[in-house]
């Protein structure tokens, strides 16, 4: 959608093959959205991958069977004991969530910047 139609027929009046047509045209006005769907991406499984490790990873070690075992993320911790927490549990559940917050206001705020940057210039 983001790629003019009458770039891609030019394309392929110059004889280029549809493979052509998507690498050299397609793509590089595309690259705005690809980057930025690959950051958001980036960001969802960064989140993750920190809040299950340190869910599950309680001592100061690195343990490589976090890998392996059963364990949740930081989200679902929170919705489980935030009704039944005590005051100081009550703080430390709303910590994890604002840790949880700004590291995905900081992964979408550096994706915004790259968007902004290459997306929707072409060649």
């Amino acid at each position: 959608d983001q790629t003019p139609l009458d770039r891609i027929q030019a394309a392929y009046a110059l004889g280029a093959t549809r493979w052509n047509v998507i690498r050299t045209v397609a793509i590089p006005y595309s690259r705005g959205g690809i980057v930025g769907g690959m950051m958001l991406g980036l960001g969802r499984a960064m989140g993750e991958t920190v809040a299950v490790y340190t869910v599950l990873n309680i001592v100061y070690q690195i343990n490589w069977q976090v890998l392996f075992g059963a364990g949740g993320n930081v989200a679902s911790l929170i919705l489980l004991k935030f009704g039944e927490a005590q005051p100081y549990e009550i703080k430390a559940l709303m910590a994890a969530g604002l840790v949880l917050f700004l590291l995905t206001l900081f992964v979408n705020f550096v994706a915004d910047q790259i968007v902004a940057k290459s997306g929707g210039k072409g060649r």
